[in-house]
């Protein structure tokens, strides 16, 4: 529980800044946008856990998660303003998956059946 408390409070922190960086785009006439759609490689495979992360992209102000490939190895992002798209794609990968991944792993560990469960409850 600790992990997905800490990782709520970054994605909190998160949106607050990218409401902060979008409105300053917005508002400043010399800013020069540079939208783009790229393509994040994934290492997710619990299917909760990739609905969760393409949720958090959308919700951050700037992006939007617009497709995941049939493989569910690929999650294709709009972005407003990409000046590095191989620095957006390693930062999505450190803050966002990377702490889906531990803590999905956790729940896998103390929840070993896939949902729905056949045995409920799970444990």
């Amino acid at each position: 529980p600790w992990l997905l408390c800490k990782f709520l409070l970054l994605v909190r922190g998160d949106s607050v800044v990218a409401n902060l960086r979008v409105a300053r785009l917005i508002l400043n006439p010399r800013s020069q946008l540079r939208p783009a759609f790229i393509e994040v490689p994934m290492l997710l495979e619990d299917e909760l856990a990739l609905t969760m992360l393409a949720s958090i992209i959308s919700l951050t102000p700037g992006t939007v998660s617009a497709d995941l490939s049939d493989d569910r190895r690929t999650l294709l992002l709009h972005c407003l303003n990409v000046p590095d798209e191989e620095a957006l794609v390693a930062e999505i990968k450190q803050r966002y998956e990377a702490p889906l991944r531990e803590v999905f792993a956790c729940s896998a560990t103390r929840f070993p059946c896939a949902w729905p469960c056949s045995a409920w409850p799970c444990y």
